[in-house]
């Protein structure tokens, strides 16, 4: 569990990054003691004058000196021994038989690479004796350097595990890792709410904080940091300095989002006007087409996606697409309209008729359990191939009816009915052809009508789909039979009764 405990141990010393690149040499056992103090020793004088509680960092590396401040650690509970090795001047390291002496005490020797021993000591102190001065010099090392640099993700994760000694990711409310490594074994009880958390973890602690959160309070994105230790007042100081940079991520988020509104309302502009341009597409458009990195050669696949349910798009919508796309290796242009989002294929030749069953197949996985549907257009070549093939992607996403995704050329019927309600004389006539039926037992008997045709005459599927005995369906179709004057077992009066339910259909909704 997280220690409550205000004082620092030397293993909470060595795992926060108080010392810099320090390495235990010796004396595993007693880095759970806590550190009361911390003392410069240059000589044996310096060394004997330690007490209970100090942290020892000697400034001479000789063999006899480093001996001494061994045994006085142990006798009189000195915490630990600390040489610096500097970089510019002469060092001894430690020998064997130092090593396992101080192993054998029980007597934790650490090794610290630095230049000036002041600057370890007085790091080291000021952790010690007034940890909230340290707190704040991280705070203000971190705000420093987030305020020098751009604070996407990247740099925010840099800064982070630079200055904290931490292990950090930017962590989607799913736990995918949109930058980083997130934690292994990270409880998934720490992203489940919507305010800043900790968690205790097999080595140490992590560190949750909200990066951006809708209207409703649910976070859609984290910033996770994993430290090392189990201090109480180290582990709020990372909360603390993970909320700030938090808050530069959540500046980065709004700005990118502000961008990427601004590009869609600009790509689906140019979209529109290419579409309205029909078959006489100016050079000044087309140049603006090629600059947004559109393909406008070639032989293009047009995908038009919208909500089943008419509604606003979601904001998240287009990024969603384009992941889903992309691991089903479709690879092309997105735009976001109005009312849906159009998508499409470039390809050098012309695609073979086989493909538009791969391509329907791949975007009924894309859309899987979202409340979308799309239509699929055919392959057309060239700068007017874009409008071409989006005009019938949308027609075919008008016309989906019950299925997920349908391409132009399986509409067949459904591309004929669509015609026959829009031909005012052809839905006058159904509408004379049915009137008999209007309004007798309050419409059931046109709805069983029209479920019976659409069943293909089979009693016992129509029965399903409106929940009555098959019998009762028989005789509703016997009592339409003599009131419309017709006779279902033939094919061309069942055609013409079937197509006048359709357009009727149609032209009521």
């Amino acid at each position: 569990m997280i220690d409550d405990a205000g004082s620092l141990t030397v293993r909470d010393l060595l795992e926060i990054g108080v010392f810099g690149d320090a390495t235990l040499l010796a004396g595993e056992r007693g880095v759970g003691t806590e550190v009361a103090d911390v003392r410069l020793a240059a000589d044996m004088t310096a060394v004997e004058a330690c007490s209970a509680g100090d942290l020892v960092i000697l400034t001479g590396h000789q063999p006899y000196l480093v001996e001494v401040a061994l045994r006085r650690a142990y006798s009189a509970d000195v915490r630990a021994v600390v040489l610096v090795r500097s970089s510019t001047g002469a060092y001894q390291a430690p020998s064997a038989a130092t090593i396992s002496f101080a192993n054998r005490l029980g007597v934790p020797l650490l090794q610290a690479d630095a230049d000036d021993p002041l600057l370890v000591a007085d790091a080291l102190r000021t952790a010690v004796r007034r940890p909230e001065v340290a707190a704040a010099r991280l705070l203000n090392a971190v705000t420093a350097r987030l305020g020098r640099s751009r604070p996407d993700p990247r740099s925010v994760i840099t800064i982070l595990s630079g200055e904290l000694h931490v292990t950090c990711a930017v962590i989607s409310a799913d736990g995918t890792a949109i930058e980083g490594v997130s934690p292994p074994g990270l409880p998934p009880e720490l992203l489940a709410g919507s305010v800043a958390a900790t968690a205790e973890m097999a080595e140490g602690f992590a560190v949750a904080v909200p990066v951006e959160t809708d209207r409703t309070g649910h976070v859609h994105l984290w910033l996770v940091s994993h430290a090392r230790g189990r201090n109480k007042r180290w582990a709020e100081t990372v909360l603390q300095i993970s909320q700030v940079a938090s808050w530069a991520l959540g500046s980065w988020v709004a700005a990118e989002r502000l961008e990427a509104e601004r590009q869609a309302r600009s790509r689906g502009s140019l979209l529109s006007e290419l579409l309205a341009s029909g078959d006489d597409v100016p050079p000044q458009l087309v140049q603006q087409a090629v600059l947004a990195g559109w393909r406008l050669d070639g032989w293009h696949t047009g995908v038009y996606v919208v909500p089943a349910a008419p509604g606003v798009l979601d904001a998240t919508g287009t990024e969603r697409l384009r992941v889903e796309l992309s691991r089903r290796g479709l690879h092309g242009q997105l735009v976001e309209g109005a009312e849906g989002w159009s998508f499409w294929l470039t390809n050098d030749s012309e695609p073979p008729q086989s493909q538009h069953r791969e391509l329907t197949a791949k975007i009924a996985q894309v859309l899987g359990g979202c409340q979308l549907v799309a239509g699929i257009g055919r392959p057309h070549p060239g700068v007017t191939g874009v409008g071409r093939t989006l005009a019938e992607a949308r027609e075919a996403a008008a016309m989906t009816g019950s299925a997920k995704v349908v391409h132009v050329d399986e509409l067949g019927v459904r591309r004929l009915l669509s015609m026959a309600a829009e031909t005012p004389a052809l839905v006058d006539q159904a509408t004379r052809l049915l009137a008999p039926l209007a309004g007798v037992e309050d419409g059931q008997l046109l709805r069983t009508l029209a479920v019976y045709l659409d069943e293909e005459s089979v009693t016992s599927s129509a029965a399903v789909r409106l929940k009555v005995h098959r019998n009762t369906v028989s005789q509703r179709i016997n009592r339409v039979e003599q009131l419309l004057g017709v006779s279902l077992l033939n094919p061309d009066e069942r055609l013409a009764v079937h197509l006048a339910c359709r357009a009727v259909r149609a032209s009521d909704e």
